[in-house]
């Protein structure tokens, strides 16, 4: 016994020539996802570097290095603030 078999016969011309159509239409749709994508990529990266130069300098003095210096500055103060209290109140029991 042998399975039921079509004999294989050449593509129609005008089906080959849709499924060409329609892989093209396909390729255009990814090609313009990928344009698209690209543009958002710059505009973040542009973003991203504006950032990043905020926030390190870039060669200057950035946000980082500046909030730092205020927080030492505020805990030196702090400090001796602390220090100044303690005198005072040392010499208040005294």
């Amino acid at each position: 016994m042998t399975p039921d078999c079509k004999e294989w016969s050449a593509p129609n011309p005008a089906h080959c020539l849709e499924q060409f159509r329609r892989l093209e239409e396909r390729l255009a749709d990814v090609q313009a996802g990928i344009a698209e994508i690209r543009t958002i990529y710059e505009a973040h990266q542009k973003r991203l570097d504006r950032v990043e130069a905020t926030l390190y300098g870039n060669g200057s003095t950035g946000l980082c290095t500046k909030v730092s210096a205020i927080l030492w500055l505020s805990s030196a103060i702090a400090g001796f603030v602390a220090i100044l209290l303690g005198q005072a109140i040392a010499a208040w029991m005294h």
